[in-house]
């Protein structure tokens, strides 16, 4: 089933900080557990974060799994942050609000169920390629979980 889902905090558009240098877009999503309840629990975490500026957000699409298709639909968000910190740093901290939120550290399986999953779409105009990170994210382009946030986002 697909839809446009609407809570508080999604979708949010703000000011940019212009005293930030670095502007980041995360792939937000999760099937497990209350995928909405979470989201905003997570955007209240980022936001109390000294460190990180929340811009925007998208509002929240619900949409059937793909690859391992025989689990529940995902719920994902687009989120553009601004930070004063690197891309090691940044990539850190996502690591740590995924397991906060309860994502283990090791998957089960490729495409498998998850409580959160943070990806950074892409760090200003940084290009990287390496096993455990690329960007921009290799994906981004082919996959509707990211393309209808993102339009959405940015239609008003």
């Amino acid at each position: 089933m697909r839809k446009i889902l609407f809570s508080s905090h999604f979708p949010y558009h703000t000011t940019p900080n212009s005293s930030h240098r670095n502007n980041i877009m995360l792939g937000i999503g999760g099937n497990i557990g209350d995928c909405v309840k979470r989201f905003e629990k997570l955007f209240a975490k980022i936001d109390s974060h000294r460190g990180f500026y929340i811009v925007s957000t998208s509002p929240i699409y619900q949409n059937p799994a793909f690859g391992y298709k025989k689990q529940n639909d995902f719920f994902n968000i687009t989120m553009h942050i601004s930070t004063n910190y690197n891309m090691l740093e940044v990539f850190r901290m996502i690591f740590y609000w995924e397991r906060r939120f309860g994502r283990p550290r090791k998957r089960a399986f490729k495409n498998a169920p998850r409580t959160l999953d943070i990806d950074i779409l892409w760090f200003n105009n940084t290009k990287i390629n390496r096993p455990y990170l690329n960007l921009p994210h290799l994906h981004w382009k082919q996959r509707e979980s990211t393309l209808i946030p993102l339009e959405l986002q940015y239609l008003r």
